[in-house]
């Protein structure tokens, strides 16, 4: 998150460095901050704004900037992820949750009634799984021994990674990591200085040099002054520096999470050989986790911020039954030693869910099962799911479609009045439609099946934790187990409003699946008809790609290669 204001007072102090010279040391990579670069260059390679770059899209970029880096003989030694957050960023992190709500909301005022324009001007906000979505590419590719999920901030063991590295050099987009404690030979990069096609440049900092041309033995003081007071001059921030009492109690707490101690080498040493942070986490799941863990009695879950429709009610209400049985598997407090079912035990009553309600991003108590509760809730769930999946084997679905209709299933229960088929289908194959309703029901979606997600790793918690357990609970959870470990990835399962169409749908089957489903819900299917101007359009629309279609294909074969020539049979 760094220090604000940090980064620009320093700039005139970053140097080029050669690519020749980088050759042979070992990469460090901020794997947040990667992701958010790849966003990026995502969007970069589009050109212009007519549509947006997909979660897949978005990850072969990161992927192909991790391989042109090796290209230059820069080995990737690690590319670290956040475990958890501490709480000190705690206002700074719901800061920029209604920052990012004041983005929608303002999109929202610009474009009133319904039509809404794909929304590149929200950039990030609309990836508000980008990190997980990442790491999960990254898990299937060639970097997977390099990727690690670690205990708090991946920026703060940026640091460790660097000092147990040869030839170190960190890339990251937080200029926190300026400030601690390196060897002579180590750079820093931040991903706006790199630049790997067509020619690589880099531009970076030694902050051991950098401190030295200050006079200073580190940075540390130097950040102090500025978190101080932001406005001071260069030369009064510098003299500010010199002059820091390092025995004050507010320097001391400053600088500690910077300085290397015995403790935090140790820790390190320990994590690297006995690694605790389970590999396969959100990050959100992994602090509700680090929470139960401990002695907080209500235990703080930041739902990821959706881009969805602010007048209308919170798509996060999609999926509260399934977060709910989620949660409750660890109501549990840890400082218990009875038996699972013991009514002795001291068990948490609620989780709280940040989440936008209105205009605003507030708490959201989530009132949790009890003890006697969690068994029925647990065996109904698994029944569901499991009648979900028998269904969708009986009629052959196809696999990128399963998940998708289960939450589409899910969804229409919950809503007052159900859409068209056709307006499903579009949702449903990315076909956005340029309307609030659209980028609306996509964000109903998206919780529905992220809700899916935080259970699928909420029953591989609780199975790790009673692998010997053999009452009822353990019987349902196999089931759920065994139906949820099947869910595609993120880049998979989440499709974002402007992205190209999802291409190979058998349109015919998902509209006969879609009737069944609303037949079997009782839900009335509502009218296809459309206005006569309306159906012009549409058939004007549809005359005119086709007529594009096949221009491309008169003019495919006016350039064919001449290769081809050489390939055809003679007359």
């Amino acid at each position: 998150m760094g220090i604000a204001g940090l980064a620009r007072r320093l700039e005139p102090y970053r140097a080029r460095i050669e690519a020749a010279d980088l050759a042979g040391y070992r990469a460090i990579v901020d794997g947040p901050s990667l992701a958010y670069h790849a966003e990026k260059l995502a969007y970069a390679s589009l050109g212009n704004h007519s549509r947006s770059p997909s979660y897949v899209d978005i990850n072969r970029k990161a992927l192909s900037w991790l391989k042109a880096l090796e290209g230059l003989n820069i080995k990737v030694a690690a590319i670290l992820f956040d475990g958890s957050l501490p709480a000190t960023k705690v206002d700074e992190r719901l800061s920029r949750l209604n920052h990012s709500n004041s983005r929608v909301r303002l999109l929202r005022i610009q474009y009133p009634n319904a039509a809404c324009p794909i929304p590149t001007p929200l950039r990030s906000i609309s990836y508000p799984f980008l990190a997980p979505s990442l790491r999960e590419a990254l898990a299937d590719s060639e970097y997977a021994s390099a990727t690690h999920m670690v205990p708090g901030e991946a920026d703060d063991w940026c640091a460790p990674y660097a000092d147990d590295a040869p030839r170190p050099v960190i890339f990251s987009s937080d200029s926190d990591l300026l400030l601690y404690d390196y060897s002579a030979e180590c750079r820093i990069v931040m991903f706006d200085n790199v630049e790997l096609w067509p020619e690589p440049q880099f531009n970076g900092f030694s902050p051991v040099q950098t401190a030295r041309s200050f006079g200073l033995t580190s940075l540390i003081p130097f950040a102090y002054c500025l978190s101080l007071d932001k406005h001071l001059t260069f030369s009064a921030l510098l003299e500010g520096a010199k002059d820091v009492d390092p025995d004050s109690s507010d320097y001391r707490e400053f600088s500690s999470r910077y300085e290397r101690t015995e403790t935090s080498d140790a820790y390190f040493e320990h994590f690297r050989s006995h690694p605790t942070t389970p590999q396969y986490l959100d990050v959100r799941i992994s602090e509700f986790f680090d929470q139960v863990n401990g002695n907080i009695t209500k235990p703080v879950v930041y739902l990821p911020l959706l881009v969805e429709d602010p007048n209308a009610a919170s798509a996060w209400n999609m999926g509260n039954d399934i977060r709910l049985l989620a949660y409750s598997l660890f109501t549990k407090m840890p400082t218990s030693s009875f038996s699972f079912f013991s009514p002795n035990e001291k068990h948490r009553p609620t989780v709280e869910e940040y989440r936008r309600k209105a205009q605003g991003v507030p708490t959201h108590q989530v009132q949790l099962y009890k003890p006697d509760e969690l068994v029925p809730a647990a065996r109904d769930m698994a029944d569901n799911i499991s009648t979900w999946m028998q269904w969708m084997m009986d009629r052959q679905v196809p696999r990128d479609l399963i998940w998708p209709l289960i939450a589409a299933n899910l969804v229409l229960l919950d809503l007052p009045k159900a859409p068209k088929i056709s307006f499903l289908i579009s949702v449903l194959t990315a076909d956005f439609n340029n309307s609030w309703d659209f980028v609306h029901l996509t964000a109903r979606l998206h919780a529905t099946l992220y809700s899916l997600r935080i259970l699928q790793q909420c029953v591989c918690m609780w199975l790790a934790e009673h692998q010997y357990s053999s009452a009822e609970p353990r019987q349902h959870m196999d089931t759920l187990y065994r139906i949820l470990a099947d869910m595609p990835g993120i880049a998979e399962l989440i499709l974002v409003p402007g992205q190209d169409k999802k291409s190979g749908v058998d349109l015919v089957l998902l509209r006969d699946l879609l009737e069944e489903i609303y037949t079997a819900a009782e839900m009335e299917i509502p009218s296809e008809k459309v206005s006569k101007n309306k159906a012009k359009k549409v058939l004007r629309e549809a005359e005119r790609k086709e007529r594009q279609k096949r221009e491309k294909e008169a003019e495919g074969e006016r350039s064919f290669n001449v290769f081809d020539l050489l390939n055809r049979a003679p007359s």
